[in-house]
């Protein structure tokens, strides 16, 4: 089986760490953070395409939109943390622009659930049979 390219965009480097050391802990090594939105749009532009994208749920809302409205619609996205008391739950953005959100997980992460989330991920050769069907559907 093909590994997952997982890409991270979260706003505490600690947790960086962690959700890194987590998904390892479950056999994905392809592992790449994004530190801010210029190097986010440098990995989503480049040849690297994500399996996943990993957000942080407590990321600003004006900067979790933008970001939002940037990612294609072919890449499952998994929300980790909680939104703010004051800020947009972003999962539910997500959702409204098409995109394919696959788990919201609280903070601190459970491990069990992380699993359960990356089973529900469809494999790259899965994603790759689905983009020409979407490309059909979209208009």
């Amino acid at each position: 089986m093909q590994q997952p390219h997982v890409l991270i965009h979260h706003v505490r480097p600690s947790h960086q760490i962690l959700l890194h050391q987590a998904l390892n802990a479950q056999g994905v090594f392809q592992v790449r953070i994004c530190q801010d939105k210029a190097e986010l749009d440098a990995c989503l532009s480049s040849a690297f395409s994500p399996d996943l994208l990993i957000f942080d749920h407590a990321m600003p809302t004006r900067t979790g939109t933008a970001m939002l409205k940037r990612l294609p619609p072919t890449c499952p996205v998994l929300f980790v943390g909680q939104a703010g008391a004051r800020r947009r739950n972003l999962a539910e953005q997500a959702r409204s622009f098409g995109l394919h959100v696959i788990a919201e997980l609280p903070w601190p992460l459970s491990s069990p659930a992380l699993q359960r989330a990356l089973q529900i991920l469809p494999s790259p050769s899965e994603r790759e049979r689905s983009q020409p069907m979407e490309a059909l559907t979209a208009h």
